[in-house]
C-alpha cells in the first residue's frame, strides 16, 4: 500500500472515531433560526412512509414494538428511554432524519446542552447523505440549525457547537447569505485564535474548493496549537503530498499513522 493510500486510511478512521451516535433556552437573536426550516416543511409520518421501504424485517418489528410502547407510557420521563432506542435503532438504520425528530423529542424534555447538541449533529449528518430530497435536506438543515443554537444558548462559552452550526451553513448555506458559514467561521477564528479546531475546518472547506495552499496554511496553524491532533496531521500530509512537498508529506504521515494507531 502506498503511501497516498495509508494516507486516506488514517484519515477515514480518525474521521470515523470522530462521528457521533450513541424546552430550548431561545435569546432574540437566534430568532432567525428559529423560523428557518420549520419542523411543519416534512413530516416524522411522511419521512417513516418513505423509509420503511428500506427496512429488513426485524428493524420493522423492533420499531414497531418500540412505537407500541411509546404509547402506552403517559409519563415523558418513562417516555424518555423508549425514545433513546427509537432514536438509535432509526439511526443505524440510516436514517438520522428521523432518529433526529426523536432525539429532538429527548432534548426538549431535558433541556441540556449535551441533548441538543446530539440532536443538532444527528440532523448534520442527515445534511451529509447524498440520496435525499431537498424538501428533506431543507428540514435537516434548519432543525440542525435549531438544535445548535439551544445548546449554545446553554453553554455560550463552548466553542464546538458554534463551529458545527458554521459546518451547516456551509452544508446547506442559506438563500439570502450563501457566504454565512465562511463568515462565521472566520468570525472565530478571531474569538477562539487558539482553536486547532477551527482552523481544520476553515482548512477542509479550502480542500473543497481545491484552494491547497490556504489549506496548508490553516493545518499547519492547527498542527502548531494541537501537535497530536490527527485530523490536522493526517489532512497536512495530504496537502503537502498534493503540492509534491513529498519531503514534508512522508514526514507528516509518519507521524498521522502513529498517532491513529495510538
Amino acid at each position: 500500500m502506498g503511501r497516498t493510500q495509508w494516507i486516506a486510511v488514517a484519515v477515514v478512521s480518525v474521521l470515523l472515531l470522530l462521528t457521533y451516535w450513541g424546552c430550548p433556552v431561545r435569546p432574540p437573536e437566534m430568532e432567525e433560526g428559529f423560523q428557518r426550516g420549520p419542523l411543519e416543511a416534512t413530516g416524522l409520518e411522511s419521512l417513516i412512509r418513505a423509509a420503511r421501504a428500506n427496512l429488513n424485517p426485524a428493524e420493522i418489528a423492533t420499531l414497531s414494538d418500540l412505537e407500541s410502547r411509546l404509547k402506552k407510557e403517559e409519563s415523558p420521563i418513562d417516555q424518555l428511554p423508549i425514545l433513546k432506542q427509537m432514536a438509535g435503532e432509526w439511526y443505524k438504520a440510516g436514517q438520522p432524519a428521523i432518529s433526529g425528530i426523536y432525539a429532538r423529542r429527548i432534548a426538549e424534555e431535558e433541556n441540556t446542552e449535551d441533548a441538543w447538541s446530539i440532536t443538532a449533529t444527528t440532523f448534520s449528518i442527515c445534511l451529509k447523505q447524498e440520496d435525499i430530497d431537498d424538501k428533506t435536506r431543507q428540514f435537516c438543515a434548519g432543525q440542525a440549525e435549531q438544535a445548535y443554537q439551544a445548546a449554545m444558548s446553554l453553554d455560550p462559552d463552548d466553542p464546538d457547537n458554534q463551529i458545527n452550526l458554521a459546518v451547516t451553513y456551509t452544508d446547506y448555506p442559506p438563500k439570502d447569505n450563501p457566504m454565512k458559514g465562511i463568515l462565521l467561521l472566520r468570525e472565530l477564528e478571531r474569538k477562539y485564535p487558539d482553536n486547532a479546531r477551527v482552523y481544520t475546518t476553515l482548512a477542509q472547506l479550502a480542500i473543497r474548493t481545491n484552494q491547497w495552499e490556504k489549506a496548508e496554511e490553516r493545518l499547519e496553524k492547527a498542527v502548531e496549537l494541537a501537535p497530536d491532533n490527527p485530523d490536522a496531521v493526517c489532512n497536512l500530509a495530504r496537502v503537502y503530498e498534493t503540492l509534491n512537498k513529498m519531503d514534508r508529506s512522508a514526514a507528516m504521515a509518519e507521524r498521522c499513522t502513529a498517532l491513529v494507531e495510538s
